[in-house]
């Protein structure tokens, strides 16, 4: 593994990612994301390598594994455990002393004893009460429309009302007084009430502070040595995706399904929201819901197809997932983002359009001429017995003629496409007989293959990551090989398209030259030894 860091942050892959969803040490990552936004961006990354090279490590050096580092980190948790169940000293005991004689405070404990439950009551409808004040960017400085206003009972979405309501009696109450609403202003006079004990809560001291920092350094450095090396050939470079040695920390697992094994899996946290922006990829991607009924567990993943054929993905069809823990799962798709994935489906899919075309003509043509049928069938038999006193057949044999008619002339016109296709193929060579064949088969097929060639070609993962909550700094491309070993196929799934087409043209060429022989264009221009002894007695070349 190697690992090279561009000193350009904009060469760098990725620019921030999620700290949810990747397969990676969860502390190494909690390290990484130094402000706790569940986010971990390229300054963060700077950051720690710069940490690194403080204590003389260079990135060269991540990808030399150190066979003691998983002893080191043993022993550096232990002493942390060790120094957490430790009887604090005088002047921790102290400090604690006074840090809780100043949370008596009034303007800290805003709510009396209840200051810590109204708290966490405001911090639960913080993020969507902040979004429905939020104003929007495009907004101008004087507007006619009313401000807004917050109800406190009434007319709130379900999902959030009991939210809303323990919010209101719990900080609403205490700090502005019984309301039925509040506005801009209310809201923000509210969360100012609350950042004084929020301060205070921040400061809690820490026993043995000294000691604690120092035992954090070094649980750092073990394990920046251990997992950074990893994060950034996943992270700066993309090495793991491209390079194929391994999985990426964002893959989760395998996807077999219609004979397929689907290596692009990514967690998804809204099918939704990831779907809106996926499309942008030019990727054909699943989404599927995935259960362990004996765990209870359930969550969902998207698969991206890269190779092979997708007329098999429907929603409701059935697979199984295997997650990076070997743990199987029943997977069901639930969503298909459409998008051709092999040259070989470009090549067929005009023809399986004309053939459905075709198919749906004959569809109706059957279909009307039956109901006409049963109309005069019914017909018929209302006037039957009339039919009988007056002699006449009754509308049921009529009904049944012009059925077999319409049958008829149906075969007929087929009957007469087809000589007159003959008829245009002998007057023509053998080879120009199979070249014409093939012309037609490439101006059918041909612009298909070509723009889905280029549309290929402009398949970028970037987007899949991005619809994921990653920052994605570069188009992820990726080669035809790669896609193959991305989605790996059953041989029949591709291959068969190849053979069917080879078979239709050595057919054809075999009969069109028996048909025709290899010296002329009809019975008559045949090489002797295929015409009665008289008739080449009379030909020119024996004469």
């Amino acid at each position: 593994m190697k690992i090279d860091i561009p000193q350009d942050l904009k060469s760098w892959y990725a620019i921030s990612c999620p700290t949810g969803g990747l397969r990676f040490d969860a502390r190494t990552l909690e390290l990484l994301d130094s402000n706790h936004d569940g986010h971990i961006r390229s300054e963060e990354v700077q950051a720690a390598l710069a940490f690194l090279k403080e204590h003389g490590v260079e990135p060269g050096q991540l990808a030399e594994p150190d066979q003691d580092a998983e002893a080191k980190l043993v022993d550096v948790l232990k002493r942390i455990d060790a120094l957490a169940n430790a009887e604090p000293s005088e002047a921790d005991k102290k400090a604690l002393a006074d840090w809780e004689a100043d949370g008596s405070k009034p303007e800290i404990a805003v709510c009396g004893g209840d200051t810590a439950a109204a708290e966490a009551a405001l911090a639960a409808v913080e993020p969507i009460v902040d979004a429905f004040f939020t104003p929007p960017e495009d907004m101008p400085l004087v507007t006619d429309e009313p401000d807004k206003t917050l109800p406190l009972k009434d007319h709130l979405n379900p999902k959030h009302l009991e939210a809303i309501i323990e919010f209101a009696a719990r900080c609403v109450t205490p700090i502005l007084g019984e309301r039925d609403c509040i506005g801009r202003l209310d809201w923000k006079k509210v969360k100012a009430a609350f950042a004084p004990y929020r301060a205070w809560k921040a400061a809690k001291p820490v026993a043995s502070a000294p000691e604690k920092a120092g035992l954090l350094e070094e649980e750092r450095l073990i394990r920046y040595k251990m997992n950074l090396g990893e994060f950034l050939v996943n992270y700066v470079s993309m090495d793991r995706l491209y390079s194929g040695e391994g999985s990426a920390i964002f893959q989760t697992g395998v996807l077999r399904i219609d004979g397929k094994e689907l290596n692009l899996c990514f967690h998804v946290d809204s099918e939704a929201a990831h779907s809106a922006l996926s499309g942008r990829s030019e990727c054909c991607v699943i989404y599927v819901g995935l259960s362990r009924p004996e765990e209870g567990a359930k969550r969902t993943i998207c698969a991206v197809v890269t190779a092979g054929t997708v007329g098999g993905l429907y929603v409701g069809r059935n697979g199984v997932f295997y997650d990076r823990d070997g743990r199987d799962w029943n997977a069901t798709i639930t969503k298909v983002v459409e998008s051709q994935v092999s040259l070989a489906e470009a090549f067929w899919a005009p023809w399986k359009k004309l053939g459905a075309a075709i198919s749906g003509a004959v569809k109706k043509f059957l279909g009307d001429r039956e109901a006409a049928a049963d109309a005069k069938l019914t017909a018929g038999a209302q006037n039957v017995t009339a039919g009988k006193k007056d002699g006449t057949s009754g509308a049921g044999g009529a009904a049944l003629a012009s059925s077999v008619a319409a049958i008829g002339i149906g075969v007929g016109m087929v009957g007469a496409a087809a000589a007159s296709l003959m008829a245009a193929v002998k007057g023509m060579g053998p080879w120009q007989a199979v070249a014409s064949v093939v012309a037609i088969i490439l101006v059918v097929s041909l612009p298909s293959v070509i723009l889905t060639w280029f549309k290929l070609r402009r398949r970028d993962l970037g987007a899949i990551l991005n619809a994921g909550g990653w920052a994605v700094n570069r188009q992820m491309r990726f080669s035809m090989k790669r896609a193959r070993a991305f989605t790996k196929c059953a041989r029949t799934s591709e291959w068969w398209l190849y053979a069917i087409l080879l078979v239709m043209l050595v057919g054809l060429l075999g009969y069109t030259v028996w048909t025709f022989g290899c010296c002329g264009k009809d019975a008559a221009d045949r090489p002797c030894q295929d015409a009665p002894a008289a008739a080449c007695a009379a030909t020119p070349a024996n004469s």
